[in-house]
Order: C-alpha cells, then structure tokens, then sequence
C-alpha cells in the first residue's frame, strides 16, 4: 500500500546519501541552503525563456521582489498569466530555488509566468507572506495586458505552502482568477487529526516528515492564536461558493495527500469545476524533483496544458 516506485525509491536513496552530513537539527540557513541544494540537484532542465526581468511593486507591507519569465513561444497573442507562489513551508523556497519550475511552466504553457519572492516565515509572520501574494496579483490583473498577456486567463499557482497561499488568496478574492491549480498543497496550518494521511505517512521514511510540517507551522504562525483562519487554513473555510475552477494534484505518498482530497471535495459539493489527480507511488515534492522522477515530468506537462487551455475568467 505504502510502496514508492521504483524512480521515487531511487530518489530516497540518493537523498538519504546526499543529506548523511546532514546536522541532526539543522539551522534555518542550512535548510534553506538544503532546498537550494534539492531544486538544483534533482529539477528539470533550465527550459529557455525569451526574456527573465526582476522588478519591484509595492505591496502593504513595502516592496515586494517578483521575478518575470517570458516565453519564446507564447500561446496565442495574449498568453495567459500565472502567478507563481513558491514553496518550502513559508520558510525556505526563493525565487532561485524555483526557477527550473517557472522556466518549465513559462516554455511548456507558452504563458507568462510572475513568482513572488513573498516575505518569509520566522522572520515575518502570518499573514506578511498571504499580504505580499495579494499584492502580486492585484499588480498582474492591473498590468498583464501591458506584460503581453490576457488579463482574463489569470492563473495562480503553488506547491506545498505556495499551495496553502494559492488557495487562500483565492478566498479572497482581490482579482478575478480563471484558475488555481493547487500542486500537493498544505491546507491546514492547525495540526488537524481530521487527515489520517499526515499519521500514516508522516515518519519521514517518504521525504516530507510531519515533524517538518508541524515545525513549519510553528514558524508561519508562531504562537499567533490564528491558525485556524482560512487566510491560514483555507480546508477550514465556511464558504467556497464562487472560488475559481481548480486543478488539485497529490501524491499518494505524500502526508499532505488527504487534505488535498477534502479540498477538492468541499470545493466541488458547491459547484465549483475541479480536478483532482492523486499520482500514485510518489512523494511530496516529486513535481519539484522532475529531472529524476517521470512523474514530476509528467505533472509539469499536465500543468501547462491546464495553463495553456486555461478559459477567461467570468
């Protein structure tokens, strides 16, 4: 039931004798060094881009970084928009450590692709990061025409805990969105017993451990008595009606995978269009580890196909 296969028990081996050095409590520079090290070592290929640009926008909080790729062939005159919000618990994820992913979304989409380098947990609490985020897309829907794209094919896109704050701006609803695609996404930061998936998958054994999730949690929130808002668990909002169409994808090993399930179902007992894909025998982070896993390949190309055929909104 529980068995990787045979790429992803390659890929725990190779991690196990990468990390052997590794500080049993490492600091929060090493792990953030650490996921540098993952991006690179084990991502797709860096996919050419007409054009990569880093500007500055203002959010509520002062500037806020967002790094630009252009694609060389883009799909259609007005290609769509995606706005991209990196993972690694709120903590550790830049835009460096994503760049394989959004050039392998801007090239294989045809879209343009905005990531957000969002102010990061435990320097900056619940909601810096979400306020940041609202930001970007506020600024996209104001300027995609005059990126090149269509201010109607807006996407919004994250992994992990980019997925948690994909889904919660959505909630919000600072801009009409045409799509989330929401990629092994965290859904709740309040250590729910609800997800039997986060126990039974959680020892550590499938790369991401529920000690990392729960210390992740302690940092975004640190002690804050918020946990419970849908800003930070958006599976424990009252209401959904309304939310654009998703894409949800899991991972069958993944101790994330069961709040992904629920989401999707709560979206879709109000109407909402989803698509939930549980790919089976992988890990948390397989769409991340693409250049060793066909299923990271695989996802990355389903991805830009939602992307590429993505509907104007409204």
């Amino acid at each position: 039931m529980f068995e990787p296969d045979a790429e992803t028990r390659a890929l725990l081996v190779r991690m196990g004798d990468d990390f052997a050095g590794m500080p049993p409590v490492p600091t929060l520079e090493e792990r953030r060094a650490a996921l540098q090290f993952l991006a690179a070592t084990y991502g797709p290929e860096k996919a050419a881009v007409a054009k990569v640009e880093d500007r500055i926008i203002e959010g509520s909080g002062g500037a806020v970084p967002v790094r630009i790729y252009h694609p060389l062939q883009p799909s259609g005159d007005k290609p769509p928009v995606v706005l991209h919000l990196h993972g690694g618990g709120w903590a550790l994820g830049d835009r460096n450590a994503y760049e394989r992913i959004c050039r392998a979304y801007c090239a294989e989409a045809g879209a343009i692709v905005v990531d957000v380098e969002y102010r990061r947990a435990p320097e900056h609490l619940y909601p810096a990061a979400l306020d940041d985020c609202e930001a970007a897309l506020r600024w996209i829907e104001a300027n995609a025409a005059a990126l090149g794209g269509d201010p109607a094919r807006l996407v919004i896109t994250g992994d992990s805990a980019g997925g948690n704050l994909a889904a919660a701006l959505c909630q919000r609803r600072p801009a009409q969105v045409a799509l989330q695609l929401l990629v092994y996404p965290v859904l709740t930061a309040a250590d729910d017993d609800e997800f039997v998936s986060r126990r039974e998958l959680g020892g550590g054994q499938f790369f991401l451990s529920l000690a990392d999730i729960r210390r992740a949690e302690r940092e975004y929130l640190a002690g804050t008595g918020r946990e419970r808002e849908p800003g930070a668990s958006p599976v424990l909002a009252t209401n959904f009606a309304g939310l654009p169409p998703a894409l949800i994808i899991t991972a069958s090993l993944d101790p994330l995978r069961d709040e992904g399930a629920a989401y999707a179902e709560r979206l879709r007992r109000v109407g909402v269009d989803v698509r939930y894909e549980c790919v089976p025998a992988t890990i948390h982070g397989f769409v991340l580890f693409a250049g060793a896993l066909q299923s990271g390949r695989a996802a990355i190309a389903r991805i830009a196909a939602a992307i590429r055929n993505v509907q104007p909104s409204g």
